[in-house]
């Protein structure tokens, strides 16, 4: 997070939150999410970008089953190669998720490489251009888009304890997908924005409404002015 006025106005009203961010910036540390689900859990984790939140979820659970989804090329082969030493434990889908099936555009982040993919989003990314003006977005590609529900159900997986939400600003319409699945999840582990980095993208209001509807509760809150990640426990 850049050092501006608008985010030293925001850390001045919001000490605790601040001095948190200094320390884990918007990461919530795996300990702490380990409370809430199984020693051994089923994990599905939307967008994983380069796989480093994979690689590391597989080393902190040494006997949890991880499903990736990870829609933009480039980023999936770096995910690949990561994880090739564990493929046993981690299954890999180079597709999107949202609340239809559907072949949709995507708005690639980066400059054209391998890396600088996390920011990539089905939504336009006018907002986030504002905010980070030094993050471009010179591709569209088309991408699969699946519902967790059909996927589920035509990969017979009938457990799931953890899902790990990355979608910058397309996690509703994923959670929307997956309302036969969220019957079974322990936490929801998902990015959350307080302002409209991308046209259409939910808000924060609007996402913790939607799961406490559900039967979650926030349980630790990581979050700057902008937004950042939140847990969701049952």
């Amino acid at each position: 997070m850049k050092i501006t006025p608008k985010n030293l106005i925001w850390a001045s009203a919001h000490p605790w939150r601040a001095l948190r961010y200094l320390k884990h910036h918007d990461r919530i540390p795996y300990q702490a999410i380990a409370r809430y689900i199984p020693s051994v859990p089923v994990i599905i984790e939307a967008g994983a970008a380069d796989g480093k939140n994979t690689i590391e979820m597989a080393g902190f659970w040494p006997e949890a089953v991880i499903h990736a989804f990870e829609p933009v090329p480039d980023a999936m082969r770096l995910t690949e190669e990561v994880t090739k030493p564990i493929r046993d434990r981690v299954k890999l889908y180079p597709c999107a998720l949202g609340s239809v099936p559907a072949r949709l555009q995507m708005n690639v982040s980066g400059n054209g490489g391998s890396d600088g993919t996390q920011s990539s989003s089905l939504l336009n990314p006018s907002g986030h251009l504002h905010e980070f003006d030094n993050v471009p977005f010179n591709r569209k590609i088309e991408v699969d888009v699946v519902r967790l529900d059909d996927w589920a159900e035509r990969e017979g997986v009938e457990k799931l304890d953890f899902l790990w939400l990355d979608l910058q600003g397309y996690e509703l319409e994923a959670l929307k997908g997956a309302e036969r699945l969220l019957s079974k999840v322990s936490a929801v582990h998902v990015e959350v924005s307080h302002r409209q980095l991308y046209e259409g993208g939910v808000l924060y209001p609007e996402l913790k409404l939607w799961l406490q509807q559900r039967g979650f509760t926030p349980v630790i809150n990581a979050t700057f002015r902008l937004g950042g990640n939140v847990l969701f426990s049952r």
